[in-house]
């Protein structure tokens, strides 16, 4: 087992350590639920000094930044937990590897400067296949997804209604190989304009027609690559 610890002195008030890490490949189905057991069971085996909860049931304190929807891969997803004692982030990185899966993996452990609220936005990459998708379909499924208002139907706390998500896209690049179409986008990931992507991927369905055939066939996909902060510099 790696030795993660640097100093076996108890530090005077617990201190954030972040991980970034990436969830791919099969384990874009697990639950966000399952994920954090998985972490929690990961830290726990890879001997990090946690912090616990008070109380009846102490669990170790794990905060996740904008927890990706079951379906959705992504190489830049954020853990913050608590620890106790200083601990050497390469080690950490090495020890928490090799509890998990290979379609889980810990890329970047560092001591942050700043908090998940300065995460403004996140870039994707989707991919379409639709048999719907022919000649003609990239302009008009740019003339659709950068008309305002652009409406969809959601669920929100006021109930089921029409709410315009055209203010969360910050930037919108699409390209299509025969029927394959491609969506470069960067969306607002902070809690008061947040954009699922799975969002723009229903719009196109509801008034285009894709993916309406064999789904063994046509299929899509979504890959988160990076977050940004208001100023659009890379968020750590």
């Amino acid at each position: 087992m790696v030795q993660v610890i640097t100093d076996d002195a108890l530090l005077e008030r617990p201190r954030t350590l972040r991980l970034r890490f990436s969830k791919v490949g099969s384990l874009q189905y697990i639950s966000h639920l399952d994920l954090m057991r998985t972490m929690t069971r990961a830290l726990i085996r890879a001997r990090l000094p946690l912090w616990y909860t008070q109380g009846y049931n102490p669990i170790p304190h794990l905060v996740f930044a904008t927890p990706l929807s079951v379906g959705t891969e992504s190489r830049c997803e954020f853990l913050d937990v608590r620890i106790v004692k200083n601990v050497d982030s390469d080690a950490v990185l090495a020890a928490v590897n090799a509890t998990l899966p290979q379609e889980l993996r810990i890329l970047e452990v560092y001591y942050p400067e700043t908090k998940f609220n300065a995460l403004v936005y996140s870039e994707y990459e989707i991919k379409i296949v639709s048999d719907a998708i022919a000649d003609g379909y990239l302009s008009q499924a740019s003339e659709l997804l950068w008309k305002k208002p652009l409406t969809v139907t959601k669920k929100t706390k006021a109930g089921i209604r029409d709410v315009d998500v055209s203010g969360g896209i910050r930037k919108l690049e699409l390209n299509q190989e025969g029927n394959l179409l491609q969506i470069h986008a960067v969306l607002a990931a902070n809690s008061a304009e947040f954009l699922n992507p799975e969002l723009l991927i229903r719009i196109l369905k509801e008034k285009t027609g894709i993916l309406s055939g064999d789904p063994m066939q046509e299929y899509y996909s979504i890959l988160r690559i990076a977050d940004y902060t208001e100023d659009m510099a890379r968020f750590r």
